[in-house]
């Protein structure tokens, strides 16, 4: 996190309690080259709490010499173990919000993006 405060403010129905929930990388948490509404939700979420999710990215073609540069180690779990469907991201998710409906209309708040690797591909 950024080490500045962060809160929810409710509606008059919501609870002051807000709850933190740490979303890791996984073969378990992540699907490779597709986008799918029907995808069974990997983490379930009170309207109002934070999540922190790990992602990680590069097919096995790019990724660089691990002696060189960080490469987060789920990567190669998730190349092993998870399908690719076409050329595309690892994406880690998804997450569902307790009480949503289709059609709702759900803010997210993104207060801290940090770097998992230092490395890249085009």
């Amino acid at each position: 996190m950024s080490g500045t405060a962060s809160y929810a403010t409710p509606a008059p129905t919501q609870s002051l309690v807000m709850t933190h929930h740490h979303l890791h990388s996984s073969p378990e948490t992540c699907h490779w080259g597709f986008f799918e509404a029907r995808l069974k939700p990997v983490l379930t979420i009170a309207s109002g709490d934070e999540v922190t999710i790990d992602t990680i990215s590069g097919g096995p073609e790019v990724v660089p010499d691990r002696g060189k540069f960080h490469v987060p180690s789920e990567l190669f779990d998730v190349h092993a173990k998870n399908e690719r469907m076409v050329p595309g991201h690892i994406l880690t998710g998804p997450i569902a919000v307790e009480g949503a409906a289709p059609g709702d209309v759900l803010e997210v708040e993104i207060l801290d993006v940090r770097l998992r690797q230092d490395w890249a591909t085009i």
